[in-house]
């Protein structure tokens, strides 16, 4: 078996040095005489010159295509293909293909061997990605370029059985006169499309040749050939959704911020995420393997599971460390039998009022008694952002893709600077870009580049991308849930090929950076609209890493408050007052739905409003100063006639509308029914942040 193979702009023959000694022996069904073509070559030129035919009986797939072809003013001259496209555009598919193809090519080739034919293999847009067969007839497709590259859809050389079936999504044969393109005439098809799993084309399988050639069992064979590649397609696509599946647990088993252990029926433990390894074995020896009576006492567990009816958790005892707080659970299979035990292991939480008066340094101080490097910049002193912030510094060390979720203003950037701070690229570029203010026309140019003349208002030498200015460093793609969906295929090209393509450009430019992804929304929920690419969010859900809100956060609030208030009196040129415990009760009973940037704007609030030497709960504003007068009169503010019922639904309408457009102003006014100018006035009213 030889192959046509591309050679710059030109094809050159090879013969196939994985072609099997002993291939699979074919067995095909007999078949009758080969048909002859529908229409003569005057039939032909008589409906290409817009004149009825002769032959009554010619089938209407066959009249449609040419239909369609003389709608597309595809010219029926003799010719050869003259539209490519670049191998290298094509390794996405010409790679899924050397995957699937193994033996079927060369099974297929021992019906065709000896009868000067040949097999080509297109994706769905009928593009050729392989072309091989017996020597002579390769010589000869190579005079019409029936080679790798070539388009051999419908649009392009007209009605043939690749780009028909393609039209169709059904087995075809063209014959002779039944091309719509001359060149095309001395010619015999037959090809069936491939479908994927999700019954989309992916592609097409084709023989063909020189129209005296034996074709009886072409059809037969295409047909087979095309269920062979779809059984392999759907192997490999469940192959790969199991990789995805075991991707997204391992995301989430080691993004919780509890220890998680899998013991088997000898108590052994298979498995344990990164928390419990802290938790448990803080010397940084692996769990997995060792006894868990090693760490914690089984007996009250395993009492229980003399009785297999129940299955509630039972709480068991840490050996080395009694603070942890640790459960045991058994999972049962569909028939009741017990297979393994779930163990979840938390640190005892408990809460820390701060004392009147007491001294914020000493909580400064506590808080950086082990600094994370990178993480220098991050104010914080609760376990939970500790380990958060553990976890992201660890991710640091490697090039893997790291997706920072989160409310709006928890604080993704400065995550996303620590990590780019911590890791080996610490020295090399740091590119942010805010992928929500980018318009789709303005995507491509700004994450990629462009080529001089790429296109009007262009800069004459061209400019580079934000891809190749954070090469061998860093790129932060923020709000990356607002990224248009027509450009989500770009980017997922070159996260995968880690090469980009500047507009107006051809050949890909390869690119050394580290992604970080961030976004407040919740990503799984948008694939499930159809708003946001599937492959596109496993491709940057590689490492998730999850940004506690300051309302989890427990004392970081008055770490913080005392912290940015002297900032801000500071910047201010005015005295710092203090931050009483009556203020700061209030500091921590707000919900804070705007996290860090909302508690800096209330500050620099009663930066502004101050009258002395203290921080008053008036001096807050109105939604937390309400909230030191509840708390003065009784158990909280209770409703009270029509009026508050009123004001209640409608900050409970704006909240739920600016939900729905993600916080598009201008959406939510229109949805509304009011200006944008009384919308922000209500916002402010009720205190609503975005």
């Amino acid at each position: 078996m030889h192959l046509l193979l591309r050679d710059g702009n030109g094809f050159e023959i090879h013969r196939d040095p994985n072609t099997p000694e002993h291939p699979v022996p074919l067995v095909l069904s007999r078949s009758s005489r080969q048909r002859a073509a529908q229409v003569d070559a005057s039939n032909w030129k008589r409906f290409v010159n817009g004149k009825s035919m002769t032959s009554p009986d010619v089938d209407p797939i066959l009249l449609d295509s040419w239909q369609r072809c003389m709608d597309m003013a595809v010219d029926p001259a003799p010719r050869s293909c003259w539209d490519f496209l670049p191998m290298e555009q094509m390794k996405p598919f010409t790679t899924t293909l050397e995957r699937i193809c193994d033996g079927i090519e060369s099974t297929v080739y021992e019906g065709i061997k000896g009868k000067n034919l040949l097999m080509t293999i297109t994706n769905a847009e009928g593009r050729v990605a392989r072309t091989s067969g017996d020597l002579d007839v390769l010589r000869q497709a190579d005079t019409l370029n029936f080679g790798p590259g070539a388009n051999w859809a419908e649009s392009s050389v007209g009605t043939n059985a690749i780009g028909t079936a393609l039209a169709t999504g059904r087995p075809m044969q063209v014959f002779a006169s039944e091309h719509f393109c001359q060149s095309h005439h001395s010619w015999n098809c037959s090809a069936a499309p491939i479908l994927d799993p999700r019954g989309n084309i992916w592609g097409c399988f084709d023989i063909s040749g020189p129209k005296d050639s034996d074709h009886t069992n072409a059809l037969e064979l295409v047909q087979n050939a095309a269920r062979a590649l779809e059984h392999q397609l759907s192997r490999l696509y469940c192959s790969e959704l199991e990789n995805q599946m075991t991707s997204l647990f391992s995301s989430m088993f080691n993004s919780v911020m509890t220890g998680v252990l899998f013991l088997n029926k000898t108590g052994r433990i298979t498995s344990a995420n990164t928390i419990a390894e802290l938790l448990l074995s803080p010397e940084g020896i692996p769990l997995r393997g060792h006894n868990a009576e090693e760490f914690f006492d089984l007996a009250p567990y395993l009492a229980q599971q003399k009785n297999a009816s129940l299955c509630d958790p039972v709480t068991i005892h840490a050996l080395k460390r009694p603070s942890l707080f640790i459960r045991a659970m058994p999972t049962f299979s569909a028939s009741g039998t017990w297979l393994d035990t779930i163990v979840t292991v938390s640190e005892t939480q408990r809460s820390h009022p701060m004392a009147v008066g007491q001294d914020i340094q000493k909580t400064s101080t506590a808080s950086k008694k082990k600094p994370i490097k990178g993480f220098e910049h991050v104010l914080y002193g609760s376990t939970a952002m500790h380990r958060t912030i553990e976890k992201a510094a660890s991710a640091s060390r490697t090039p893997s893709t790291i997706l920072l979720t989160g409310e709006s203003g928890t604080g993704k950037e400065l995550f996303a600077k620590g990590i780019h701070l911590a890791g080996p690229r610490s020295k090399k570029p740091f590119v942010a870009v805010n992928c929500g203010a980018l318009s789709k026309e303005l995507v491509h140019s700004e994450l990629f580049g462009y080529r001089e003349g790429a296109f009007t208002g262009a800069v004459k030498q061209g400019r580079i991308g934000k891809f190749q200015k954070a090469d061998t460093g860093v790129l932060f793609l923020d709000e990356i849930s607002e990224m248009p969906k027509s450009q989500q295929v770009n980017l997922l090209r070159a996260l995968e090929e880690r090469a980009i393509v500047p507009v107006g450009g051809t050949t890909p430019i390869p690119v050394d950076v580290k992604i970080i992804a961030a976004t407040n929304k919740n990503l799984l929920e948008r694939v499930e609209q159809g708003r946001f690419r599937e492959d596109l969010y496993y491709r940057l859900n590689v490492v998730s890493i999850h940004i506690p809100p300051l309302r989890e956060r427990g004392n970081d609030v008055n770490l913080l408050a005392d912290v940015h208030l002297k900032r801000l009196c500071s910047s201010f040129d005015i005295p710092c007052p203090e931050i009483p415990s009556d203020v700061r009760k209030i500091f921590m009973a707000h919900d804070w739905p705007g996290n860090v940037r909302e508690l800096i704007n209330c500050l620099e609030y009663a930066a502004n409003t101050l009258s002395g030497p203290v921080l008053l709960p008036e001096h807050l504003p109105h939604a937390l100063s309400k909230r030191s007068t509840d708390q003065a009169e009784g158990s909280g503010p209770a409703p009270q006639g029509r009026e508050f019922h009123l004001k209640q639904r409608e900050a409970d309408a704006i909240r739920e509308a600016l939900d729905f457009h993600d916080g598009n102003i201008s959406k939510t006014a229109k949805a509304l029914g009011i200006g944008r100018n009384t919308l922000y006035a209500k916002m402010a009213r009720y205190h609503i942040a975005l």
